[in-house]
C-alpha cells in the first residue's frame, strides 16, 4: 500500500537507527514531553538526553502491541505511522519495563516517571470512552526537515484511511496535545470530539480528541 508522495513498509528492526531519530525529533517540542520534563534539567542537552530515552522507551513499548509503518521519501525515512487496530491489547507495564523504562527511571526518579504515566493515561481517557471498535492513530510522525510538504496528509488520506478500510474498519481515532494539529486534523476530515486542559502540579496542557467515520 502506498501514498502519492511516501511509499509506505511494515517497520523492521533493520530500520531501528533511522526511525528512532525521525521519531524523536518529530516530537521534541511537544507539550506533553516538553511541558513536563523542560525545567527539570538545568541544561537543554541534558533534557535532550533524557528526552531521547523517553522517546526510545515509548517507541518500543508501543510497537510490541500496535503495527508500524515507516514511509520513505527518496530513499529516505520520510515519516513514522503507528496504528492500534480493534483487536491490538493495551500496552501495559511490562512492555514498558522490557523497553528500557527502569533506566529512564533513574533519571527523572520515580515520582516523576509515575506522573508522566499518569498524565499520558489522563489524555487517552475521552478516546478510550468512545464506544464501538476502532483504529487508533498512536502516532504520525514526519521528518522536520520535510514537515509543511503534505506527507501528513498524504499519510492519512492515502495510507492509514485505505489501511483502516481493507480491514472494513469504520472508525479512526487520535488525540493530540499540540493546538496547531488541531486544524491539521480537522482539514484531514476528523472532527472534534473534546477538547480539555490537563493539569499537573503548576501547569498544563491542551488535550484534543478527534475521531473519523468511514
Amino acid at each position: 500500500m502506498s501514498g502519492n508522495l511516501v511509499k509506505y513498509k511494515k517497520y523492521d528492526s533493520s530500520y531501528e537507527k533511522e526511525v528512532l531519530k525521525v521519531f524523536t525529533e518529530a516530537f521534541v517540542n511537544y507539550p506533553l514531553f516538553y511541558n513536563i520534563f523542560e525545567d527539570d534539567f538545568k541544561t537543554k542537552e541534558k533534557f535532550l538526553a533524557c528526552y531521547e530515552k523517553i522517546m526510545k522507551g515509548i517507541f518500543k513499548a508501543t510497537i510490541r502491541k500496535d503495527a508500524c509503518y515507516i514511509g520513505f521519501k527518496d530513499g529516505q525515512v520520510a515519516s513514522i505511522v503507528i496504528v492500534e487496530s480493534p483487536e491490538n491489547k493495551p500496552i501495559g507495564v511490562w512492555d514498558y519495563t522490557v523497553s528500557g523504562m527502569p533506566g529512564i527511571m533513574m533519571m527523572l526518579g520515580l515520582k516523576k516517571t509515575f506522573q508522566f504515566m499518569e498524565i499520558s493515561e489522563r489524555t487517552e481517557l475521552v478516546v478510550k470512552s468512545i464506544k464501538g471498535p476502532r483504529w487508533h492513530l498512536y502516532f504520525l510522525a514526519i521528518d522536520p526537515k520535510l514537515q509543511g510538504k503534505g506527507i501528513g496528509t498524504d499519510a492519512i488520506r492515502n495510507f492509514v484511511i485505505p489501511l483502516v478500510k481493507k480491514h472494513n474498519g469504520k472508525l479512526i481515532t487520535v488525540t493530540t496535545n499540540s493546538e496547531k494539529n488541531v486544524s491539521f486534523y480537522i482539514n484531514n476530515g476528523f472532527s472534534l470530539v473534546e477538547e480539555e486542559t490537563i493539569a499537573f502540579n503548576e501547569k498544563s496542557i491542551g488535550n484534543w480528541t478527534f475521531r473519523m467515520d468511514l
